[in-house]
């Protein structure tokens, strides 16, 4: 596929014949326009965000519809590391603080609390100054009793 160019060749001059090949041109376009519904695609799905609040709930919010569209779920419990030890709240009432080092046992003492509902939904929340040792040991703790259902953020 090409187009030829002819310059008319009037007046003894030889005729310039020139064939300019489309098919690269074809391609550099469709790419254009396929890189351009891609980004489009891109730019709708970003507008969708989700945030994690403090309290453990997670609010999912759409800003695309009139109308947004919330989602929360409810932890049951909220586990907060600090440098100072480990908190644990249920319902905003604090159960008590722990040394981090003594949290394994902590939760052997205070397994009939958190057992009053079947595999509850536990947040788990750590400083910004909190070392990354001291969150894996919390979290082993609580693998270790059987406490899978768990979300990790951080504090405000």
């Amino acid at each position: 596929m090409g187009v030829s160019i002819d310059s008319g060749g009037g007046g003894g001059r030889k005729g310039v014949d020139a064939e300019l090949n489309l098919i690269p041109f074809i391609d550099l376009l469709s790419c254009c326009i396929l890189f351009l519904l891609m980004t489009a695609v891109w730019v709708h799905i970003s507008k969708m965000s989700a945030f994690s609040q403090p309290s453990g709930e997670a609010t999912i919010s759409h800003s695309e519809i009139s109308s947004i569209t919330e989602a929360k779920e409810k932890r049951d419990f909220d586990v907060l590391i600090r440098t100072t030890g480990v908190e644990i709240l249920d319902n905003g009432k604090s159960l008590g603080q722990f040394k981090i080092d003594d949290f394994k046992e902590t939760l052997i003492h205070l397994k009939q609390i958190l057992n009053k509902t079947p595999n509850p939904k536990i947040s788990m929340r750590a400083a910004d100054d909190v070392i990354y040792e001291n969150v894996i040991k919390v979290l082993d703790a609580l693998f270790t009793q059987k406490y899978t259902n768990i979300t990790v953020g951080g504090m405000n």
